[in-house]
């Protein structure tokens, strides 16, 4: 199915814009519609929820592109290792994009996508590249994004989201004050509140909150997890969110002892370049097909992961299968810079999303 293809859009109005629900509300923080008690049909994300038990594959999905400002500044589109198909609308303000991508991850065999967030504007005072002015890339993408999630249920396809976190947003905020809680809070409420729950992707009715690495994070303990689960039910309908930290969130970063945290998950990034990681301590089984960054510069972080024509990835899916791990995470969808993408591409084609779609299916026709 071709992501240009003619899909309805759902009809309806959205609700009125929700209201401020936590102490020492950030000055930035702009909520959107679907919050209590404003808004109040939370119970299909229980309905359409993924089991506890569920297999559940994922990937992490990059919306920060913008082919007019690339084509502006760069003089072209086609500016990376592996190109997209549709590199030249690719934009987070084109829905006809996000349905493109939507629909390749259903061929693909994936259930959901972790769009990365950074924040509302304002929030934050530098620009991520490649998006064009800060990060506004971050809440202009979703009202796009939700336009084609409209489309594909309508369609009789749903796809759900959650959301990917990105931790580097908050340089160095110490999350055990209350300031720093609100801040942590009020960016998870703010996405969610932004998309209807009607395509929230969730396990056990659980909203799903991935947080990337915590490499730019302050001091932070149980506390701002507990924060989370305080006042996520709240503000939606009772629901509690299911976190999934990266394992730099493992531990509490507080003076001796640093006792453990406690959420739904953990894993470990960098499968791209490093492969898969089979500790026993990681609940979600991450994998990835190769990695460069050597076009951002030398140094000693700077090097490349040979693909070996999809070889890589393909070592890495059979482990993946072989741990029994209920969630496997691609990494990534697209972050093209890195090189680390499965999407369509002119050098590839669909190889990619074949291989993903071959695994996956193997992975789900196993017992338990």
């Amino acid at each position: 199915m071709s992501g240009s293809g003619a899909l309805p859009l759902l009809a309806g109005a959205r609700p009125a814009a929700g209201q401020a629900s936590i102490a020492g509300e950030p000055a930035w923080a702009q909520p959107g519609p679907y919050l209590a008690p404003g808004f109040t049909d939370f119970d299909v994300v229980r309905r359409e929820t993924m089991g506890p038990r569920q297999k559940v594959a994922l990937t992490y999905f990059f919306y920060w592109y913008e082919a007019a400002f690339m084509l502006a500044n760069r003089g072209r589109t086609d500016v990376y290792r592996q190109n997209p198909v549709n590199h030249e609308t690719m934009s987070f303000h084109n829905p006809e994009w996000f349905l493109k991508e939507f629909v390749d991850m259903q061929d693909a065999g994936l259930d959901a996508a972790l769009p990365v967030y950074w924040g509302e504007p304002g929030q934050w005072n530098r620009r991520v590249a490649p998006a064009p002015e800060l990060n506004l890339f971050a809440t202009q993408g979703l009202p796009p994004m939700v336009e084609a999630l409209d489309r594909l249920r309508a369609a009789r396809r749903p796809f759900k989201v959650g959301m990917f976190f990105d931790t580097t947003i908050l340089e160095g905020e110490d999350l055990t004050t209350a300031g720093g809680k609100s801040v942590f809070y009020a960016t998870v409420r703010d996405y969610f509140s932004k998309i209807p729950p009607v395509h929230w992707a969730s396990i056990g009715g659980k909203p799903l909150v991935w947080l990337y690495d915590a490499i730019r994070v302050g001091p932070f303990d149980q506390g701002v997890f507990d924060h989370v689960y305080e006042h996520f039910p709240h503000d939606f309908g009772g629901l509690s969110p299911y976190i999934v930290r990266e394992e730099q969130w493992r531990t509490a970063r507080v003076a001796p002892p640093q006792p453990a945290t406690r959420t739904e998950g953990l894993y470990l990034w960098g499968a791209a370049p490093f492969g898969f990681n089979s500790d026993p301590m990681f609940t979600v089984a991450q994998v990835g097909p190769g990695f460069c960054n050597t076009q951002f510069g030398g140094g000693a972080n700077r090097f490349c992961v040979d693909r070996q024509d999809g070889r890589y990835y393909e070592r890495q899916l059979q482990a993946a299968i072989r741990s029994g791990r209920q969630i496997l995470a691609v990494e990534t969808w697209n972050e093209l810079g890195e090189h680390s993408g499965i999407l369509e591409t002119l050098e590839d084609g669909r190889r990619y999303l074949d291989l993903t779609r071959h695994y996956l299916d193997q992975w789900r026709r196993q017992p338990g």
